[in-house]
């Protein structure tokens, strides 16, 4: 009897200490992030719409973690999905022309994280609010070409191109499976859904997405 009752206490301690070794509260993160968005498609004002495809996203995250429950961080996501866009002239007169091009795409936000269970493997959920830069890619003017001297490298010249692009606020919420190593890395698995608000757009952009952050603690 005496046996078991020093087994069960030691397991309960070597428990507790790794508990404690795992231990996210106080704690800062730092996340390389690689994933896959889906495509969408949006239709807009007098039969206009566009339609992107899935993509590879890649990303940038940081988080302070208050507790082992709860974090507040933010990130830095891009990627360059493929679409096909149906431009209507605005005078209702004339074919629609149809654009294949790449879009790029760049997103920064604030998360909020809830982690389930106080331990190394727990699952969790976020939400997160921010902005995503959408560039079409396709010149909206011709090349500017601007001179100056530059103190370090002497006389330059260079051409700009602007293109369309607009930035829209954007909502996002996940869930997934969190494990937390000894050695002070961080694994994370999630699949999430992101809106895009569209402006005048008759539906906004929501895009699935799954992703896998690979993750240090300091």
């Amino acid at each position: 009897m005496n046996k078991v009752l020093i087994l069960i206490a030691a397991l309960a301690m070597s428990s507790t200490a790794l508990a404690q070794q795992n231990s996210r509260e106080d704690m800062w993160e730092f996340n390389l992030v690689l994933g896959n968005m889906d495509g969408d498609t949006v239709t807009g004002e007098n039969g206009s719409s566009i339609e992107t495809d899935s993509s590879t996203i890649y990303g940038l995250a940081m988080a302070y973690n208050f507790n082992s429950h709860w974090s507040l961080g933010g990130e830095f996501m891009w990627g360059s999905p493929d679409y096909d866009a149906i431009i209507v002239p605005d005078n209702g007169f004339g074919v629609p022309e149809v654009i294949r091009h790449e879009m790029s795409t760049f997103s920064y936000s604030f998360k909020g994280t809830f982690n389930l269970i106080d331990g190394p493997l727990t699952p969790y959920a976020e939400l997160g609010f921010g902005w995503t830069e959408l560039d079409s890619n396709v010149i909206s003017q011709p090349p500017i070409t601007g001179c100056w001297w530059d103190p370090w490298w002497g006389y330059i010249c260079d051409t700009y191109v602007n293109t369309f692009s607009k930035t829209r606020e954007t909502l996002s919420g996940a869930i997934g499976i969190r494990w937390d190593l000894d050695n002070g890395m961080t694994l994370k698995g999630s699949y999430g859904l992101n809106q895009i608000n569209t402006s005048r757009a008759l539906n906004k952009a929501e895009m699935d997405f799954y992703r896998l952050d690979v993750g240090w603690r300091f």
